[in-house]
């Protein structure tokens, strides 16, 4: 039964889906700048916002920049469509109401056979 309502919280496969327009390159990510990809870029690796993970590497800041000099445009572009695609927050929602459901079947089956 776990096995069963864990797996049905996973989101499903669509291989079947439509490209997204700014895949596709219509949309109005596709017009944007090397400059505009560098900002997101940066301001993705501040360590103001990524935590303690920036602080202990080993990388400074010059040596990012240098790195990602040597970028091409489209791989600039791809980094930061990626980085802008990412969800920060993550998604427990389903892991937690599984984790509830789960609690209250184990109650319900312990009320039910402490009964009888």
């Amino acid at each position: 039964m776990l096995t069963t309502t864990l797996t049905m919280t996973l989101p499903p496969a669509c291989p079947g889906m439509l490209a997204p327009v700014e895949a596709m390159g219509e949309g109005k990510n596709a017009t944007s700048t090397r400059a505009e990809d560098l900002k997101t870029i940066q301001k993705s690796l501040n360590p103001k916002f990524s935590g303690n993970a920036s602080r202990t590497s080993k990388i400074s800041p010059e040596q990012i920049d240098a790195r990602l000099s040597r970028l091409s445009d489209a791989q600039l572009h791809q980094t930061a469509s990626r980085i802008k695609s990412i969800n920060p927050g993550g998604d427990a929602g389903g892991l937690l109401i599984t984790v509830l459901l789960v609690a209250i079947l184990v109650g319900i089956f312990f009320y039910v056979f402490r009964r009888i």
